[in-house]
């Protein structure tokens, strides 16, 4: 599917976008047939065979951040979809919601298994972590996780690519918060975490740190995990809707 992706060519906006689709192009193969054709014209044609051929290498070099880099966002979900067995996820918290706050913790779900970095004792890890990673997902990452972790481990951007699940969602029309859109498709997260939200994640390691409060650790660091692997499944579930199947097990919060 990710050779139906128009939008990101040079020449290609929405309209011109729905003439090739009137003119049965539906990908790009189909453009790269019509080298010795009229119909369309011959300057979008070579326009088009030039971009496709470059992106064509793309795909061949698996060159992930060049397509993360240039895809528009109506077509981020077919870079989801193609690499759907490689992609990480990950969540912070933080001690408080203003811009002066410290991340507090980190889960990330990579390669199936959930890794914890927790702030005075292994928080650093991340950053080797990320190393390993192709591909990594947030919800709203962008705006917040992403400018938090560079901020924290003085980078200047992070070693791998990353696609922020919030707006891959909004342009197939699931708003909200990452918790709305679970309700909107029907996920439904362990009993003890519903409701918990990113005010009492602040409390919860407020207790950790101040009164070495175990139980609350331990359910900071389950109500994170639980928005990763929350990710997985809103994102099988996204590409569902766009009509891609792909395999994701049923208890998916089982690593909880």
């Amino acid at each position: 599917m990710i050779e139906e992706a128009f939008l990101h060519f040079k020449r290609v906006g929405k309209k011109t976008l729905e003439r090739l689709k009137g003119y049965g192009i539906q990908n790009w193969y189909d453009v790269l047939k019509l080298q010795n054709t009229n119909v369309i014209s011959k300057n979008l044609v070579n326009s088009l065979v030039e971009e496709i051929h470059f992106y064509l290498d793309v795909l061949e070099t698996e060159n992930i951040s060049c397509l993360v880099n240039n895809f528009k966002g109506e077509d981020k979900w077919r870079i989801l979809g193609r690499y759907f067995d490689r992609l990480s996820y990950f969540d912070i918290e933080t001690d408080g919601l203003g811009y002066d706050s410290r991340i507090t913790l980190i889960v990330c779900y990579h390669k199936g298994r959930l890794y914890e970095f927790v702030r005075h004792e292994n928080l650093e890890g991340f950053l080797d972590l990320l190393n390993d990673i192709e591909l990594l997902v947030s919800f709203n990452g962008q705006s917040f996780d992403v400018p938090w972790v560079r901020h924290a481990f003085h980078i200047p951007e992070l070693p791998c690519p990353h696609i922020d699940l919030r707006w891959v969602c909004k342009k197939i029309g699931l708003e909200g918060g990452l918790k709305s859109i679970e309700w909107d498709l029907g996920i439904q997260r362990p009993s003890d975490l519903i409701g918990v939200g990113g005010y009492e994640a602040v409390l919860l390691w407020d207790r950790w740190e101040r009164w070495n409060d175990v139980e609350a650790k331990r359910k900071l660091i389950r109500y994170c995990s639980a928005d990763v692997l929350s990710l997985q499944i809103v994102t099988a579930k996204v590409l569902k809707l766009q009509g891609l199947e792909v395999y994701i097990t049923e208890d998916a919060f089982r690593l909880l």
